[in-house]
């Protein structure tokens, strides 16, 4: 889940076509200029249809048709992306499924935002942590700093993971959440 702290925007609207794992919103700052900056924000859960991730011969990967089109539509990338690459997790092996998220970002001229080999989430089985959520944003679009997760605040599996965004263009206010646990997440 992504959360936009709502003194930061002016507004928001659904621009994507309604899909169970994944939604696109528009977000428009709050700003002086006369045509205020905007971030279209993609937030997705990439459910896994068989819990072996290591094998994409099968439809596994619920949103791996529609990568393309999330990363058209989008400035800013977050959510599980259950998938696991070298290029955010050092030593393992990539799956196919994994590289084209990889190849995809890149031809999108995304970055990665997360810190590499931070983990993201604590298996509940006690196995290995892994790094699931990602965020990636279009570094030409926007710019996004101070990436790190809260392992105090973990719920389930996942930690909660903060970072400050903005457009490159246009003036904008700065807005900081102060505790996770005043956050109202209704």
């Amino acid at each position: 889940m992504t959360y936009v702290r709502k003194k930061a925007c002016k507004s928001t609207s659904v621009i994507s076509d309604p899909h169970a794992n994944f939604l696109v919103v528009s977000v428009i700052l709050h700003s002086k200029d006369c045509k205020p900056p905007t971030i279209n924000i993609a937030n997705y859960y990439n459910r896994l249809q068989n819990r072996n991730w290591r094998t994409c011969n099968q439809s596994t990967d619920s949103l791996d048709p529609l990568f393309h089109e999330i990363f058209t539509l989008a400035d800013l990338v977050a959510g599980d992306m259950n998938k696991h690459h070298p290029r955010w997790q050092a030593g393992c092996q990539p799956s196919q499924c994994a590289q084209n998220v990889v190849d995809i970002s890149n031809a999108a001229n995304f970055r990665l935002a997360n810190n590499p080999n931070t983990p993201t989430s604590y298996p509940i089985n006690n196995n290995r942590p892994a790094i699931l959520d990602l965020i990636f944003f279009n570094q030409e679009q926007i710019t996004v700093r101070n990436w790190h997760t809260h392992l105090e605040h973990k719920a389930l599996d996942h930690t909660p993971i903060s970072y400050q965004a903005w457009p490159k263009t246009g003036t904008h206010q700065e807005y900081k959440v102060h505790t996770w646990k005043n956050t109202n997440w209704a």
